[in-house]
Formats: structure tokens, C-alpha cells, sequence
């Protein structure tokens, strides 16, 4: 079910922050992580990522997350509101995703052993050796 009722939700949320911002945001969102983590409001896992500044620097942070469900992930904040909204100047924007392409490089120790490793909405997976001419961009064009 995409709404996430019934299986496990994908929450991204980026981040801006500003630069005199970014030790209190981390104190917060530490404190708000663990609130979830601890209260069984259907937190599985959380991994905040700091943006390198190599490319855009739009945002400061990304978090994703995975819940229970959507509705889990929506009731929590309903309940707890994170008090890094709380800082003045840092703007979340949080919304839960599903996943509709997974893809792999297949180099694992430095060889290359398959050239592309694609999973379908379907949840079938295509493998293409390495050196094959079609790869799943040009196979999807001639369909």
C-alpha cells in the first residue's frame, strides 16, 4: 500500500540549517531521535547524513528514516513535535517516499562482476553482465 498503512515507510527529510545553527540542530535532533527510538512510537532506523559542501549546499542535513508504517511515522509527530523545528532559521521538509527503483554497480572488491543490478516496481531483478550493449536506460527506450 503506498500511504504506508500496511508496511514499512521511508521517511527523507532534508534540512536547512543555518551555519551558526549546526551544533544546536545536532543537540536536538539527538534528543529527538532517541525520543523515538526509546518511546515505541515505530521507529526502525534513522541515519542523518551532513551535507560535504562538494555540489549543492542547499541543504545541511538529510535524515532517512524508516517506520513501521506512515501512519506510524504520522502519529509520533503528531504526539512529539521534534524540537529542532524549534531553532530559528531551521526548516524541515519531511515526507515519506516509496522506493520504486533500486540500483547496484555490482563491483564488489574491485571487480566488476555484473554490469547492472536493477529491481523492477514489480520486484523482479534484471542482471546484465559486464560489457553487455543493452543496460536497463537503453532497453527501457527501445520498449
Amino acid at each position: 500500500m503506498i500511504n504506508g498503512d500496511l508496511m514499512a515507510a521511508t521517511l527523507i527529510n532534508v534540512f536547512i540549517v543555518p551555519k551558526d545553527k549546526h551544533e544546536e540542530f545536532l543537540a536536538e535532533w539527538k534528543i529527538t531521535a532517541e525520543h523515538y527510538r526509546t518511546s515505541g512510537s515505530g521507529l526502525i532506523e534513522t541515519h542523518l547524513h551532513r551535507n560535504t559542501d562538494i555540489g549543492n549546499d542547499t541543504f545541511s542535513y538529510v535524515n532517512i528514516a524508516r517506520w513501521e508504517s506512515g501512519q506510524h511515522w504520522k502519529d509520533s509527530h503528531a504526539e512529539y513535535v521534534p524540537g529542532e523545528y524549534s531553532i530559528p532559521g531551521v526548516k524541515g521538509h519531511p515526507s515519506i517516499f516509496e522506493c520504486i527503483v533500486n540500483g547496484y554497480s555490482g563491483v564488489a572488491d574491485g571487480v566488476v562482476k555484473d554490469h547492472w543490478i536493477a529491481s523492477q516496481p514489480s520486484g523482479e531483478f534484471e542482471l546484465r553482465p559486464h560489457g553487455s550493449e543493452e543496460t536497463p536506460a537503453t532497453e527501457g527506450a527501445r520498449r
